[in-house]
């Protein structure tokens, strides 16, 4: 469907396309004889047309017709697929950038052929008293177009490739010498010479064919000859994060062609990693600390540190967790579920309805702030619905917090109880009594996901907090179908293998061999920096031959097949690049 006043249009699967005029009333209709409609785009209006019912309707076989709803007969009038008749078009939209109405209208289109092309659609105002198209004329742009993304798909991946193996800014630097004489990448390959030393130094272990870069290098050469791989801003990106890492890299190339999850994940990766380093070690004095913890008095004093040192943490944490943009969608950290919850606590506070005040007790029981959520409690109103739930949770967390609370709490309930009931009071009782592992289970059997996780963030440790995200990793990959957001979940709860396997059954082998290669780069730096050099294992270059990869339920064998593949993968991606001609201007 379409709309722009007064015309309302829609177009079916059987071709057929319909329009109303809301300001009169009056409707009409007319098959186009051509298979299903799929979009449909009003042209541009500017002061003095005469016609305001132009479209372009873009069909399921990939055609294009223009037709004006203000004429007589619009499918007389109309202009079928101008130009390029053998064209494929995927996607089309009109310029806005007519000003006059004697300027032409201008269309752009993508092409199935990684073309884009702009095609004017002349019309003529003198016939009759309603506009006809005449003619079209297609107009280029005599510039490389630096959009990686339209390449054919297997010199994309070759660019991608290539990207994340890390190429020196040199090779994206051309002049006007460079143009080759021909397009035609047969005839190339011969004036290339040796391309090994674009390549970046690394000291990485090798992993696939250690031959494909130089020949990926080959089938890119005439886009780089013609300058349209990257623009100089882009270039100049790359060229600052280039010896930053193999995170680093693989997260500007999933950017620039479109997969920002995976560039999130990327990026989010090596702090997952050491966050379930630093649980898996910290798991034996935990539990130590854990059996010491004895009694009410002690209990409550633990509660009291929690209320005490949340807020502190969140402030400490808000500068630099505000300024991840779009990491925060892939939190994880206590400091970093604590902030988050902490910002929506006053959205809800801006609220007055009794489901906002609800909202912002369970966000502060899940922060541990106890004293703040009973007061909440016992701020409603007698004659509110809620106050019988509320009363009772708060007489039971106030019990967990201090003996004088607790007192004032019945004190108040006992002068103003009523009946109500509400949902997720349950979990707050779990709370108060420090059942916190069925607390979570509870709000994720809820589909309360992020909250299940908070919670665990405040009083879950080791393996009983990796369980909790471990179970939201698999909601996320199998319900959400989001893959990058479970990967970082599964690193993050110390499920490796989990996550390993989840890119090998997704039958993503280049993105599983660049896995193993970010965390072995992570986990030398953070073993190099942990332990003085003489009590790492191995000297430097026995361990730049050989992944280290931080789980032991990972064999050998398994590292292996997974680089072999990936081998496969890079014969078959050459293959494919050597049997496909180059598209450049």
């Amino acid at each position: 469907m379409a709309y722009r006043l007064p015309h309302v249009v829609m177009g079916d699967r059987s071709g057929n396309i319909r329009w109303w005029d809301v300001i009169t009333g009056l409707s009409s209709s007319f098959s186009t004889h051509r298979e299903g409609i799929r979009r449909i785009k009003f042209s541009p209006v500017v002061h003095g047309d005469r016609s305001r019912g132009r479209i372009a309707v873009l069909f399921y076989d990939n055609t294009f017709s223009i037709f004006d709803l203000d004429s007589a007969d619009p499918l007389a009038n109309a202009l079928l697929h101008p130009q390029s008749p053998g064209t494929l078009v995927l996607e089309l939209d009109w310029l806005s950038t007519r000003t006059r109405k004697d300027e032409p209208l201008v269309l752009c289109i993508a092409g199935a052929d990684s073309s884009f092309r702009l095609v004017e659609v002349n019309t003529d105002t003198k016939i009759n008293s309603a506009s006809r198209l005449l003619t079209t004329k297609e107009r280029f742009r005599p510039m490389p177009l630096c959009l990686p993304i339209l390449f054919p798909t297997a010199h994309a991946l070759a660019l991608r490739m290539i990207l994340q193996l890390g190429v020196k800014p040199s090779w994206f630097e051309c002049n006007n010498s460079d143009k080759l004489g021909s397009n035609s990448f047969k005839e190339g390959p011969a004036t290339f010479g040796d391309l090994r030393s674009y390549m970046i130094e690394t000291t990485l272990p090798p992993i696939g064919d250690s031959v494909v870069a130089e020949l990926l290098l080959k089938v890119l050469e005439p886009y780089r000859k013609d300058g349209c791989i990257l623009d100089d801003g882009r270039a100049s990106l790359y060229s600052a994060i280039v010896n930053k890492g193999t995170c680093a890299r693989f997260a500007f190339a999933a950017a620039i062609f479109g997969d920002f999850q995976e560039a999130l994940f990327w990026l989010q990766l090596p702090q997952a990693l050491q966050h379930s380093l630093d649980k898996s070690t910290s798991r034996s004095s935990e539990k130590g600390f854990e059996s010491s913890v004895r009694g009410d008095s002690e209990q409550t004093s633990t509660l009291n540190r929690i209320a005490s040192s949340e807020r502190s943490a969140a402030r400490n944490v808000a500068n630099n967790t505000a300024s991840c943009g779009q990491l925060s969608t892939m939190a994880f950290k206590q400091e970093q579920l604590w902030f988050n919850a902490n910002e929506r606590i006053p959205w809800h506070d801006k609220l007055d309805s009794e489901d906002a005040l609800q909202k912002r007790i369970h966000e502060l029981v899940s922060l541990g702030n106890l004293e703040a959520a009973v007061s909440l409690l016992l701020s409603t109103p007698p004659e509110g619905t809620n106050f019988y739930p509320n009363a009772l949770r708060a007489v039971v967390l106030s019990s967990a917090v201090s003996r004088s609370l607790h007192e004032l709490a019945v004190k108040v309930v006992a002068a103003n109880m009523v009946r109500t009931d509400k949902s997720l009071s349950g979990t707050h009782l779990l709370c108060a009594v420090g059942k916190y592992q069925e607390a979570c289970s509870q709000l994720q059997d809820a589909g309360c996901w992020i909250d299940a996780a908070t919670l665990a963030a405040t009083h879950l440790h080791g393996s009983d907090y990796a369980r909790v995200l471990q179970r939201w990793a698999g909601f996320v990959l199998r319900g959400e179908q989001n893959m990058w957001r479970a990967l970082i979940l599964y690193v993050a709860a110390g499920a490796l293998p989990e996550a390993l396997e989840t890119l090998r059954s997704n039958q993503r082998p280049d993105t599983a061999a660049l896995f193993l290669l970010a965390c072995h780069e992570i986990y030398s730096q953070i073993t190099t920096e942990s332990k003085p050099a003489d009590e790492v294992p191995g000297s430097a270059t026995e361990r730049s031959q050989k992944l280290l990869f931080p789980s032991k339920n990972v064999s050998d064998e398994n590292l292996i097949a997974v680089s072999e593949v990936f081998g496969q993968y890079q014969q078959k991606l050459i293959h494919l690049c050597m049997d496909m001609e180059p598209i450049v201007n």
